[in-house]
């Protein structure tokens, strides 16, 4: 777990509705992106993967890395892929602004965002897969 000041939680708070936001964009265009037989399984797993890896490394470069590695497996589209470094990337506008107001680490900001963003992207997806089989 990352150690921010509670002043850093609360900016990060703050922004939660924008992050849902920027999540279930990164879940749809993963449903979009799957074909019929990959939506069975949703690759709701492979989502969960990437989770981990973000919550588990201190380097955005590894998780891109992972990302790309999961697409060049063909375990996750490759065009989702791009899709979501870019979506992922541009998150370090808002660690830099909290980071200005804060004074933490803007790189565990950005971490923090990008772990939320995916969490919530897990949530999302699981819903349309769920909703897909009804």
């Amino acid at each position: 777990m990352r150690r921010l000041k509670p002043q850093t939680c609360r900016e990060i708070a703050k922004l939660e509705d924008q992050l849902v936001e920027q999540a279930q964009k990164i879940a749809q265009n993963l449903w979009d992106e799957l074909d019929v037989g990959q939506r069975r399984d949703g690759k709701v797993r492979q989502l969960r993967n990437i989770l981990e890896v973000a919550e588990s490394t201190d380097s955005w470069k590894a998780l891109e890395l992972f990302i790309r590695y999961q697409a060049a497996r063909k375990e996750i589209p490759g065009a989702w892929a791009e899709f979501v470094i870019q979506k992922l990337s541009a998150l370090q506008t808002y660690a830099q602004e909290i980071t200005r107001t804060t004074g933490d680490s803007e790189k565990m900001i950005y971490l923090e965002l990008i772990t939320r963003v995916l969490g919530h992207a897990v949530r999302w997806h699981l819903w349309d897969v769920k909703k897909g089989e009804g």
